[in-house]
């Protein structure tokens, strides 16, 4: 339809006693109010859409079906929050980290932590004190080896991390990563840095990957488990509208 540029369209939907259909957005970082409202909500059509990758879901609730498309503007979104544990971890893990940011880790998160040597678990008072006072040790040498605790800074100096205390190589952390997550331990390699004026710690979950999997089909498990897969299918991907 061809209108002159100085016509305006007004919407008098604001002047009706309803409107004319339900649109908006719900979010929630929990799964049940995610499940119990798109159920009450779900119109002819509905869908949820599971966003393994970044661990969301979103139920379209007027998608329409293809003979009677809906608008898809009304929405609920399941958007999980970190907890608190969960985002200290990922924190202290990011980088190389100072001694003494290492120790506050360790003494704040005491209770989710065990520590191991090669051989031995060690203390949460020991792991503390081992990472407060590291000694550095070059050694003139022709060797090239690399372990955890020790590294070859050139191919005739050694350099050797040491401490009083045993220093931990494994720490392992417990703690749910969501809240309608179960619990799982993360395994920690703690390594030491020496290549600057003093010690540098770096903490790194092994297999961190797997870990973003198993805690993707864990939630997609639930979101199938609260809803009626009879009447909202519940599917891995992503949904965008197209204007």
């Amino acid at each position: 339809m061809a209108l002159p540029d100085s016509m305006k369209v007004h919407d008098l939907e604001h002047a009706m006693p309803y409107r004319r259909h339900a649109r908006g957005s719900m979010n929630t970082p929990f799964v049940d109010p995610f499940a119990r409202y798109t159920t009450a909500h779900a119109e002819d059509g509905a869908c949820v859409f599971i966003n393994a990758t970044d661990m969301q879901a979103t139920a379209v609730l007027n998608l329409g079906t293809p003979d009677v498309p809906g608008h898809a503007d009304n929405l609920a979104k399941l958007t999980p929050i970190k907890t608190a544990a969960y985002q200290a971890l990922l924190t202290i893990t990011r980088s190389a980290i100072t001694q003494q940011q290492a120790a506050e880790f360790f003494e704040d998160w005491a209770g989710e932590l065990e520590f191991y040597t090669d051989d031995a678990q060690v203390t949460p008072k020991q792991a503390v004190a081992a990472v407060r006072r590291i000694t550095i040790e070059a050694l003139a040498k022709v060797e090239s080896e690399e372990q955890s605790l020790s590294a070859t800074r050139s191919a005739f100096e050694s350099v050797t991390a040491s401490s009083k205390e045993p220093i931990p190589t494994r720490v392992y952390f417990a703690c749910r990563p969501y809240a309608d997550l179960q619990s799982r331990t993360f395994v920690l390699r703690l390594g030491v840095l020496t290549g600057e004026k003093t010690p540098r710690l770096m903490l790194r979950i092994l297999k961190a990957e797997e870990h973003a999997e198993e805690m993707a089909e864990e939630l997609c498990g639930l979101v199938r488990d609260a809803i009626d897969l009879a009447t909202i299918p519940v599917l891995v991907g992503q949904y965008t509208k197209a204007q």
